[in-house]
């Protein structure tokens, strides 16, 4: 069964929203190794996608309470 490019982006999201929350929580640096062991699915797509949002959270620069201000305030 193909994981459609929704579920997929969704995916994504719940992997950037567990690194944001992470980070957040003051643990400090993450790396793969957070992202292996916190990973819940178990397809290799679904993994990749939630890894994927994981990484690339963890390495950006903007914390989320930033960047919801800078969304809220219409930039």
């Amino acid at each position: 069964m193909e994981t459609g490019e929704f579920k997929l982006s969704r995916i994504y999201g719940q992997g950037w929203n567990a690194a944001k929350k992470l980070l957040g929580s003051g643990a400090g640096k993450i790396d793969a190794s957070d992202a292996r062991t916190r990973n819940p699915y178990r397809t290799v797509a679904e993994r990749a996608r939630w890894a994927k949002g994981f990484e690339e959270a963890s390495h950006s620069r903007v914390d989320s309470s930033q960047s919801s201000r800078y969304w809220r305030a219409g930039r």
